[in-house]
């Protein structure tokens, strides 16, 4: 094996132990397994039986989340695998466009490096999500238009794999729209112009294009017959409800702050015209599809999860970056620098913005983790606690702003209190906020009229150590830590309800609608009820 081939070789499997070390799970990608789970029970690919939203923006990667659940095996090692595969995946071609890109193995080596130890490239190669799959396919694609481009030749196997590689990456996320805006037109561009390869050049539109419109086309009407809409329910929840185009560049700025990557930008910027006689038609294309991508997530408010929503254009951003070090930089020591200013970034970002609470309305990967499957939070635990109790009452419903672990765990009927999927609240829901994904909240009146039972919201979770004594009350102004903000229209009957989750940990509750089984719960299992009282 040649030296250069051991070296990749031994750099992916170190960049994939790293990223095995990083792994976490996070409360989203339970919706993903809900809907999946329903699916294989026969109800349908629905949040709730009987209601059919699209509350999922992952089509893909949701089926494939249907194997371990149909295999009765936990789901979350099983992401965590497809994701780690997607992720070796992704450097591996990552490798081979670099290559294509700038002619030298050493350059796409050193572009391995700084991807895969960038920590939220590298920790997102798990997280329960779709993300590292989109990444791939996004990288993947480009590998085989280049690689066509270099050639000179297009055939009908590459241009059909083109075609289903772009399908694929709208099927896992619609946004991937942007990757075929930018690239389609290029290759038919390119396939019209072509003095060689297939015979009659228009021909091969066909497979380029006929694949790509029969299985998305056939998705969207799909989708319109089954939930009577092509757009995702999120689609109104983003776009249709508070907008602030500060905070969406506010979120590219901190990712380029945290990472130290201002001078590489800056370099790009002064560079970029001096080398544009130079500039490689790939390093175009990257361009293009990393400015649309931005344009796209400033629109979006960009993301409350840790720059998840960059991933997918990481791979190109530093294809670019090592680009620009290699031809617009010509002094070794400079060059050296810059690279190990991005080391240097990673390293900062991992041991700061990591090990920091929300930051910028933006909540690390460890928190995403510890929201799960942590000692104090631990929302799975919650929801296995629910299951197990309520399992006899399939009528039992919950209202909850943590909409993935504890719906998917107790199996219960659930109201998505944000929106994303409930069909009302992303359209009709009170404006919380400009934050993504919390923009709407379901008012009171719709979770009396929706009949639901125990409101958790964000759990509110007391320790038994620092509870108060007995004889304690709640007052209406708690209510609000169960975002509840109508307090005037309460119920004379509700109630709060302590729910013990372990021997320390308790979760507190609105009993909202009354139901025969919680009743019988309660006094069976002794759980404390309380009246609210208001302070004058």
């Amino acid at each position: 094996m040649r030296t250069s081939n051991i070296l990749i070789v031994s750099a992916i499997a170190a960049l994939t132990i790293l990223a095995w070390s990083n792994r976490f799970i996070q409360d989203d990608a339970f919706i993903s397994f809900r809907y999946a789970d329903n699916l294989v029970h026969g109800k349908g690919l629905v949040w709730n039986e009987g209601e059919r939203v699209e509350g999922y923006t992952n089509f893909l990667w949701t089926l494939m989340m249907t194997a371990p659940l149909a295999l009765h095996i936990d789901p979350v090692p099983f992401s965590y695998t497809l994701g780690i595969v997607c992720f070796i995946l992704t450097l591996v071609f990552t490798f081979l466009c670099t290559t294509i890109v700038s002619g030298s193995r050493k350059l796409a080596l050193l572009t391995v490096v700084l991807l895969g130890t960038n920590y939220s490239f590298n920790a997102y190669a798990t997280g329960g999500l779709e993300t590292q799959l989109q990444a791939f396919l996004f990288v993947t694609c480009f590998y085989l238009a280049l690689r066509s481009f270099r050639r000179k030749e297009w055939t009908i196997r590459s241009l059909l794999g083109l075609s289903l590689l772009l399908t694929a990456s709208v099927l896992t996320r619609p946004d991937s729209m942007i990757l075929v805006i930018v690239l389609a037109p290029v290759v038919l561009f390119s396939l019209l112009k072509s003095d060689t390869g297939i015979k009659i050049h228009r021909a091969g539109i066909i497979p380029l294009v006929l694949p790509f419109i029969i299985v998305v086309g056939g998705w969207f009407l799909w989708k319109l017959s089954y939930y009577g809409d092509i757009f995702p329910n999120s689609y109104y929840l983003k776009f249709h409800s508070s907008y602030s185009l500060r905070r969406g560049l506010h979120y590219l700025y901190s990712f380029l702050y945290s990472y130290w990557l201002f001078p590489h930008l800056a370099i790009g910027i002064i560079a970029i015209r001096a080398l544009s006689k130079k500039v490689n038609p790939a390093i175009g294309m990257f361009l293009a599809v990393i400015i649309f991508w931005s344009l796209y997530v400033i629109r979006v408010n960009g993301d409350f999860m840790e720059y998840r929503l960059l991933v997918p254009v990481l791979p190109l951003a530093f294809i670019i970056v090592t680009w620009l070090i290699a031809n617009a930089i010509p002094h070794l020591p400079v060059q050296a620098a810059l690279i190990g200013l991005v080391l240097a970034g990673s390293l900062h970002h991992a041991l700061t913005f990591e090990n920091s609470g929300i930051r910028w309305g933006i909540t690390p990967i460890r928190q995403l983790h510890a929201q799960v499957a942590g000692p104090e939070q631990n929302w799975a635990e919650i929801g296995k606690v629910l299951g197990n109790t309520f399992s006899d009452g399939p009528d039992i419903m919950v209202a909850t702003t943590a909409s993935g672990a504890i719906p998917f765990y107790s199996r219960l009927r659930a109201i998505d209190m944000l929106g994303m999927n409930d069909r009302w609240v992303a359209r009709h829901g009170e404006i919380l906020s400009n934050r993504p994904g919390h923009q709407r909240i379901a008012p009171l009146p719709y979770l009396i009229e929706r009949g639901v039972n125990l409101v958790i919201a964000h759990p509110w979770i007391i320790i038994e150590d620092t509870h108060r004594p007995s004889g304690r009350y709640y007052r209406l102004q708690d209510l609000e830590k169960l975002a509840i903000r109508d307090t005037g229209l309460i119920p004379e009957e509700a109630k709060i309800l302590e729910i013990p989750i372990t021997t320390t940990r308790i979760l507190v509750t609105l009993y909202l609608t009354q139901s025969p089984l919680i009743d019988n719960t309660i006094t069976q299992n002794n759980w404390k009820v309380y009246s609210m009282f208001p302070v004058k």
